[in-house]
């Protein structure tokens, strides 16, 4: 591939970014596994330390002039069109916002993550709350400053950030909609559900469990020789480097399914991390990809592939094998309603497939207040228990449980919720398309997995860098709705 004059008065600084993002997600990886209660802070301050790094390179008069000048480069390709215009975001953040007011920023973010570790096992809400207070009131600056020509809100900020030239506006136009069907869709399905014989789902030692997650992640293609499983309190997985792509799962003693689906979606994220073609990080354009882009593969593996009919027989014999071999008594059709149990309850990482939208709506509605101003971090966990007995007839009997379930919001990740709603929604797009091209539920009932993930990496991965209108209508055709979504969920569960 050729790249243009500007691109190679970058190349110098993207390799120096590139190291820092590597050590950054090692150090990040090792705090959320290995690191003891009394290094939390020193690995902090190290991260915050490679943060300054990266900053002092987006603001290099040399790497600014570059990135400007691609923006202007006419025979940039499409590839390097999209990174110079991400590269130029980060440039136009810390030309607006004092270099010592973003490490504060960073500070603040590092900060509330490890108060959040600390207070969020204890439940106790009201000592993480000035922190992540602090937090809130810096992020909102900080949207300020993010702010471009056409933002109706600071939220507008956020969600560009991680899908560019989404708004508030788009996300209610496809979220109302969708949640007007999914109430009654949820009350429907859980009164079907009462006619099925649903066998007990017994309690498995975590060493049992680890097996059966490894089994799902060599049967869907993951490549443990390029990565690492390992605990954590908030499952995640990162891409440190081409030929590492790790993940975490979590155990819960009396629920094995957690693991599975849990090792099944940062697995595809990991299949996506570890498929992607040589030129896009000739280009250093792996890191492209937007969240809702991302989490669409993480969603396919768990949901459309790991909990669909034709995957059954795969999963039911690796439980037999691993876990239990009285499983092999259990019919496919039991087997199949117990891993597709419908039950709405508290945690959004153990929702079933027809709640879970309805857990990122919830959040979605909450964080975009909360950024705008009308409300405040101490009005969250009553908004919180209000909102998830509307829409999905939970009682929230905890903080802990509730609004300081998840890792995202002590690390500022504002807009970044909507993503997994959006990659539901792209994926049964694509489900679509491959199932036209190439019999994708023949594929999975004869176990040919390597085929899917052919077909991902030539017609999917490898166009990950464009903006994701581009990259839906490169792949389907068609632009980002809501209908071929809804269709999987009815066919499925009405």
């Amino acid at each position: 591939m050729e790249h243009t004059q500007s691109f190679l008065m970058l190349e110098p600084y993207l390799k120096k970014l590139r190291r820092c993002k590597h050590v950054d997600s090692i150090l990040y990886y090792d705090l959320a596994t290995l690191c003891g209660e009394e290094g939390i802070s020193d690995e902090g301050e190290l991260m915050d330390y490679l943060a300054g790094e990266e900053a002092k390179i987006y603001s290099d008069p040399g790497f600014v002039k570059a990135v400007e000048s691609g923006l202007k480069e006419e025979k940039a390709s499409p590839m390097e069109k999209r990174l110079f215009s991400s590269l130029y975001n980060q440039v136009a953040l810390l030309r607006k916002m004092p270099l010592e007011e973003y490490l504060s920023y960073r500070n603040a973010i590092s900060k509330s993550n490890e108060m959040w570790r600390k207070y969020r096992p204890a439940n106790d809400f009201k000592s993480w709350l000035p922190y992540w207070q602090h937090l809130v009131d810096i992020s909102r600056v900080v949207a300020d400053y993010q702010h471009k020509d056409g933002m109706k809100s600071r939220y507008d900020s956020c969600l560009d950030s991680y899908e560019p030239g989404e708004s508030e506006a788009m996300l209610d136009s496809i979220f109302n909609p969708l949640k007007e069907k999914l109430i009654p869709l949820l009350k429907k399905a859980k009164e079907k559900q009462k006619g099925y014989s649903l066998p007990e789902i017994k309690p498995y030692p975590v060493d049992k469990q680890e097996q059966m997650g490894r089994k799902m992640l060599d049967l869907i293609g993951y490549d443990m020789k390029g990565g690492c499983l390992m605990v954590s309190a908030h499952p995640f997985s990162n891409d440190n480097h081409q030929h590492d792509a790790r993940l975490t799962t979590k155990y819960l003693v009396n629920d094995w399914r957690s693991n599975v689906f849990t090792c099944l979606h940062e697995g595809g994220h990991c299949l996506e991390f570890q498929n992607k073609p040589q030129n896009l990080y000739d280009g250093y354009s792996e890191s492209l990809a937007t969240a809702a882009i991302c989490e669409t593969h993480s969603r396919f593996y768990e949901n459309i592939i790991g909990r669909s009919k034709e995957f059954m027989p795969y999963m039911k014999k690796a439980a037999e094998e691993t876990l239990d071999p009285g499983f092999s008594y259990m019919n496919e059709e039991d087997f199949y309603h117990l891993v597709n149990k419908i039950e709405p309850w508290l945690i959004r990482c153990e929702a079933d497939e027809l709640s879970y939208c309805l857990h990122i709506i919830v959040r979605y509605e909450i964080e975009k207040e909360l950024i705008n101003g009308t409300i405040e971090c101490k009005d969250v966990p009553a908004l919180w228990k209000k909102k998830y007995k509307d829409y999905l007839d939970v009682d929230v009997p905890n903080d802990k449980d509730g609004c300081m379930q998840d890792t995202h919001w002590s690390e500022a990740l504002w807009g970044y919720f909507p993503s997994y709603a959006l990659g539901n929604l792209y994926g049964a797009m694509i489900k679509e398309q491959m199932e036209k091209d190439i019999g994708f539920a023949s594929l999975i009932e004869k176990g040919e997995f390597k085929k899917i993930l052919a077909y991902l990496a030539e017609k999917d991965f490898a166009y990950d860098y464009l903006s994701p209108d581009d990259w839906i209508m490169k792949i389907t055709g068609k632009h980002l709705s809501s209908e071929a979504y809804i269709r999987y969920l009815e066919k499925k569960f009405d």
